[in-house]
């Protein structure tokens, strides 16, 4: 498999080296008759493409044929030009751009693995700006994803479209990237979200519904991909903030007497850049004495990130990160009446020490205007540890949750552009984990895939995507996983500013270690190994509408159907009460999405609201599927005038109306669950002081006070204050 591979590489680009393209499109960009730099004009349905320099110019070399022609640039309305040109030919195209506040121009990375606009993708995908996580001064990744539409965390666990319910951090339906790699921990195969530099994002895209075609195991229900901005300019820039949680409303809650708790935190980054080359430098720590006994944290991370250009058409993108989080063990509630401090018989002294370190290279090498490709390695490892002061961990072994866990990676990919009306994108994945656990043992995985897309005109005004990935998965002495994973989706645009798209296809994903061999307990749950586990399985369809009223609005809707087969739950063992993992629930999800952007009084307003409707079905029980709201609803408005910037959000989720009926056993008022409302507001001055740009940001979180659990057993964070300053040095 791998020489038919290295021979199709080949082949390709020796096809790609052979071919003698003559004709050129070029122009200039500008906006207002000033030049745009970094605009994206590109040949729709075909790898040829350029970025605009900082005279606003552009040039793209091709073989001779009509074209439609797009440019676009965040900010700013999308043009298309169809233009004819013979080889032999030179033909100049010019594009006068309209500003416009709306999401327009949005070039996306994650639908495709490769560069696109957000009109050509078949399939939801949502984007949030770095600009609004720094407004809101979120220091982790589930902060951040709790504004996305469709999108709500149980605890640490992600749910997008209602695709995972609770598995208690073991095991996640959604794929985290970070620069396209994948960032999943070796054992329980979750999401460490306080491992991803929020200082440095440039954006978060969220892929969702299944994207097994393209990403392999574990995107059964989406994919996040968190962009990190490349340097532009030099830069020393800081960030501290401070805050408090306010007093409940019930003084026999208060159990830390008068003196408030607090969190500090202070962020830097220097960035430098030299000609085509440039690095970057950040990180920052976060104490928080917590609003719950025995929650309280420390964490801290460091990432140095670099970007050479090697030689004509070669670059290369080194990114290194170690994080840390000491925190209490924070498990389950007392009762209603005493939600913020632990069960009597907890150990107060019980910390967990959670150490993560990555480190990922790109290179990349544009081979000519037809065929380009890519090379990555990756390394990421975590380390968790259960400490205690008072306890003697030796009489509850189990109790105890220790693992040192690794993965290694390499990834290939190529796209081509040689054959007429054709984008093709193709590569291969393959990784290697090993993990060392007290719970259960010394354990071994290894998966490798290849994968092969095709992008191509159907009509016109239709671009159709075609793409197939097989993957093979060994998970020690469990049988093997195999699975090959189709995708089909269309776009059509049918009018101005108007597209429709359409999409089917099946996704997979391959039980963690820790689901399969963990033998561990908490709370007074204990689990047990289940080896025999099988993949789960997917199929999502999709339908969508997208409508541009330029300038002041941008609607987007969708309907979706995702049905799963054999998926992973924790169940109650009747013959000897233990929780064991298994394959027991077939599902299906109907829903509808509706994410409206709008601008009002000349830029002075802007809104966003997004709208998601789950009808969640366990067929095999016949009921409600666990831990999924039926209704989830995102508003924010911000409003500019000067120098000030002030903002509001809310966020309402329905009442969850299935959770684990044996949960009640070892929780008290486990059935104390109410629909989420929680209002954050936020204003924000932006000024000069001694001739340095100066941020200064106060905010208060959950403004009514409003008292909610996300995971039962769990109060949600109440009111609390921010004030936060940043500037540049």
């Amino acid at each position: 498999m791998k020489n038919a591979l290295l021979i199709i590489g080949l082949a390709l680009a020796g096809h790609a080296l052979s071919a003698q393209p003559k004709a050129v499109i070029f122009g200039k960009v500008t906006s207002a008759g000033e030049p745009l730099m970094l605009a994206n004009v590109v040949c729709i349905g075909t790898g040829y493409g350029a970025a605009t320099n900082e005279k606003g110019e552009y040039r793209i070399t091709l073989p001779g044929g009509t074209y439609r022609v797009r440019c676009s640039m965040v900010g700013y309305r999308t043009q298309i030009k169809e233009v004819t040109v013979t080889n032999g030919q030179r033909r100049q195209l010019n594009f006068e751009l309209e500003e416009t506040p709306l999401q327009l121009g949005e070039i996306v990375t994650t639908a495709g693995r490769r560069p696109q606009s957000l009109e050509e993708v078949p399939v939801s995908l949502s984007v949030m700006e770095g600009r609004d996580i720094d407004f809101r001064a979120l220091t982790s990744l589930d902060e951040a994803l709790r504004y996305i539409p469709g999108v709500n965390i149980t605890d640490d666990q992600v749910n997008i479209r209602g695709s995972s319910g609770y598995s208690r951090a073991l095991g996640s339906r959604v794929l985290l990237l970070i620069d396209g790699f994948p960032l999943l921990s070796a054992d329980g195969g979750e999401i460490k979200h306080d491992v991803v530099p929020m200082f440095d994002v440039e954006k978060i895209e969220v892929l969702k519904g299944a994207g097994s075609a393209l990403y392999g195991s574990s995107a059964l229900g989406g994919v996040i991909n968190v962009i990190t901005t490349k340097p532009r300019s030099d830069e020393l820039r800081l960030r501290v903030f401070s805050g408090f949680y306010d007093k409940t409303k019930y003084a026999e809650w208060n159990w830390w007497g008068d003196s408030p708790r607090w969190f500090n935190a202070a962020y830097g980054r220097i960035q430098k850049v030299y000609g085509s080359s440039s690095f970057r430098i950040s990180g920052g720590i976060y104490g928080n004495q917590g609003y719950r006994k025995m929650d309280d944290f420390l964490r801290w991370n460091v990432t140095g990130s670099g970007w050479m250009k090697l030689a004509k058409d070669h670059r290369l993108y080194v990114s290194a990160n170690i994080a840390s989080n000491h925190r209490g063990n924070w498990i389950f509630w007392r009762s209603l009446k005493h939600p913020l401090v632990p069960p009597e018989n907890a150990d107060l002294s019980e910390r967990v020490v959670s150490d993560k370190q990555y480190i990922y290279a790109k290179h990349s090498w544009l081979v000519n205007s037809l065929f380009s490709m890519e090379n990555r390695l990756y390394y990421y490892r975590t380390a968790n540890d259960t400490k205690s002061d008072t306890s003697d961990f030796s009489l509850r072994p189990a109790d105890r949750i220790q693992s040192s866990a690794y993965v290694v990676g390499y990834q290939w990919q190529g796209i081509y552009s040689g054959i007429k009306g054709h984008l093709i994108t193709g590569g291969m994945d393959a990784s290697f984990s090993y993990v060392d656990a007290q719970t259960f043992g010394r354990r071994t995985a290894t998966s490798w895939a290849l994968y092969l897309q095709d992008e191509f005109a159907l009509l016109r005004k239709a671009q159709m995507t075609v793409g197939l990935r097989g993957d093979y998965t060994k998970v020690d002495i469990a049988k093997v996983d195999g699975r090959i994973n189709p995708r089909l989706g269309m776009t059509y645009d049918f009018a101005s500013g108007s597209t429709m798209r359409a999409s089917v296809g099946l996704g997979f994903r391959s039980p963690s270690i820790a689901e399969r061999f963990a033998v561990a307990g908490a709370a007074g749950l204990q689990t047990k190994p289940n080896p025999d586990l099988l993949p789960e399985r997917s199929t999502s369809y999709e339908i969508g509408f997208r409508q541009v009223i330029f300038p002041f609005a941008v609607v987007d809707l969708a309907l979706f159907r995702n049905d799963y087969r054999d998926l992973v739950e924790p169940i109650i063992d009747s013959s000897d009460a233990r929780i064991v993992f298994r394959n027991i629930t077939q599902a299906r999800i109907l829903g509808g999405e509706i994410s409206i952007s709008t601008t009002a009084l000349d830029d002075m307003v802007q809104f966003q609201l997004g709208y998601t409707y789950l009808d969640p079905v366990d067929l095999t029980l016949n009921q409600t599927l666990k831990y999924r709201p039926r209704h989830l609803l995102i508003m924010n408005m911000n409003m500019h005038y000067g120098a000030f910037t002030a903002g509001v959000d809310v966020r309402y989720l329905s009442r969850v109306e299935t959770i684990d009926d044996e949960i009640s056993f070892v929780v008290r008022d486990a059935d104390k669950r109410v629909p989420i409302w929680r209002t954050d507001v936020r204003v924000q001055w932006k000024g000069q002081l001694s001739n340095r740009e100066v941020l200064l940001t106060g905010m208060v979180n959950n403004l009514f006070n409003y008292y909610y659990v996300e995971v039962v057993g769990n109060m949600a964070p109440i009111r609390y204050f921010t004030l936060v300053l940043e500037t540049s040095l």
